[in-house]
């Protein structure tokens, strides 16, 4: 039969052959419904770009463990102090926590193994200027050791003032550990950059290492954390990254706003296990004992607060029903902060359904995009949100890059993760989770400065939308998945 047939012929059959036996292992992946339907719709439209696409993006690695190790199950000798708290803890909680609380806190430890700790304090920087002056200040002042892993690492003016403190530091003795990611970090500095922090002496790592993308982990699975710990008693985490235009905007935007945060306390315990598993997982030494986990001397007043994890081969995705937990079990009011808005359809459930029961939910994302089609297709789910109360806002003040969840004034969370689908299934993700009623009234403070700098997406200017623009948006919609 395929003797018969000539060349075109046996290519076309090839074409059909490739895109259903495709369309199968997408089937038998048993994705959300939706994420199968967009990915099959993708291999018929544009089969080679899509299998390209799936094969970066589309994989199920919840089936296939990407890491080696697993900060709350290889660190729990160092972490038994703050076990042995969460136990006593967990065994009051019934009787001392609202019942709404109580049940995002166990959700947390369940999905993520995101221990409880309750010894901490915590500094929020809502700029960068203000953020990087109190870290150059702790990286000049570190003594034991100092632990870096950001998703961009900018050789420009801070990129290099860190830089400095780094190799100075490391020329002093101290174990200077600094983990990139492959993809944030691709084209962000020079060879000689690089060079010099290692003839210092710093150690460095790539979480994904560009020279060789397929080793495994693929293209599209990013390490999106932002995380910094010095003599393992001071942490960092958020949404900035290590850049000029984090503290100006840089040459695309007047400026620029975020957030992040400084922790002191067991929390810290908590991102420094982070960072030595990722350091591990990315081919580095295995580090362990109490050197890295210094005591820490008890604070005044209790802050609870959690560190939850999530990546693309965790047991769930934590983050996601963290986000969803945390919207669904509103009362009064809800901020979203974020600079991506592409929401799964459980996430936007769960929007809609909170606006409709009577919540006031707000939801912030930046008007001046860096990335335009990601914006494009963020408008497409504005009808039905506007439709069901939601309040939506552009900012308009330079770059929103801030990942922020605020719920009534009982939780909040900040970290790395937007309110997309790569940060819930995609990427490598951190976040902090405060259970404090002054850390909420501090966030919401600033949204509602925030809202100064906005201008509210109504009906009406969604109406003046023409024809063409949306059809564009919703044609790139398709793509959801992988923006």
């Amino acid at each position: 039969m395929i003797g018969q047939l000539s060349i075109p012929g046996i290519l076309y059959v090839a074409h059909i052959t490739f895109i259903i036996v495709l369309s199968v292992v997408i089937l038998l992946d048993n994705n959300h419904p939706e994420v199968s339907f967009a990915w099959l719709l993708a291999i018929i439209f544009l089969p080679y770009i899509g299998a390209l696409l799936y094969l970066m993006g589309g994989i199920n690695w919840k089936k296939y463990k990407i890491v080696k190790q697993r900060p709350e199950i290889t660190f729990q000798k160092e972490l038994g102090s703050i076990l042995k708290k969460q136990k006593v803890f967990m065994g009051e909680l019934s009787s001392t926590i609202d019942n709404d609380i109580a049940k995002t806190m166990i959700l947390s430890l369940q999905s993520s193994n995101s221990i409880i700790t309750l010894n901490n304090t915590t500094e929020i920087f809502f700029t960068g200027e203000l953020f990087f002056q109190s870290f150059l200040e702790d990286l000049d002042n570190a003594k034991q050791s100092i632990h870096i892993e950001y998703f961009i690492f900018r050789d420009d003016k801070i990129g290099n003032r860190i830089a400095d403190i780094l190799k100075r530091k490391a020329l002093e003795g101290l174990p200077v550990r600094i983990l990139f990611d492959g993809v944030g970090c691709f084209n962000k500095m020079s060879k000689k950059f690089k060079r010099d922090l290692t003839k210092a002496g710093i150690d460095t790592k790539y979480f994904l290492d560009p020279a060789n993308v397929f080793s495994g982990r693929l293209l599209n699975y990013c390490n999106h954390r932002k995380i910094a710990v010095i003599d393992g008693e001071i942490a960092y985490t958020g949404g900035m990254n290590i850049g000029d235009e984090y503290i100006d905007g840089g040459r695309q935007f007047e400026s620029w706003r975020d957030t992040h945060i400084k922790l002191e306390g067991e929390s810290v315990h908590m991102l420094q296990s982070v960072f030595l598993s990722d350091w591990y997982n990315s081919g580095g030494e295995k580090i362990e004992g109490d050197t890295y986990f210094p005591s820490v001397i008890d604070k005044e007043d209790n802050l609870p607060m959690q560190i939850v994890v999530s990546g693309p081969d965790s047991d769930w995705y934590s983050l996601e029903k963290l986000f969803f937990n945390m919207i669904m079990n509103s009362n009064r009011v809800v901020y979203v902060q974020t600079p991506y808005f592409i929401p799964s359809h459980s996430m936007l459930n769960a929007l809609e359904t909170t606006a409709l029961c009577g919540v006031e939910v707000n939801l912030m994302i930046t008007g001046n995009p860096d990335k335009k089609i990601p914006f494009w297709v963020a408008g497409t789910y504005f009808d039905s949100l506007i439709e069901a109360g939601v309040n939506i806002y552009l900012y308009k003040k330079g770059f929103l890059h801030s990942k922020v969840l605020i719920v009534d004034d009982t939780v909040s969370t900040v970290g790395s993760c937007n309110m997309d689908i790569r940060s819930f299934h995609l990427n490598y993700e951190v976040n902090a989770v405060y259970y404090n009623k002054e850390i909420n009234i501090k966030l919401i403070k600033q949204f509602k400065e925030d809202l100064l700098y906005c201008i509210k997406i109504d009906k009406s200017s969604r109406s003046k939308l023409s024809v063409v623009k949306r059809l564009r948006n919703s044609i790139f919609r398709i793509f959801s998945p992988v923006l």
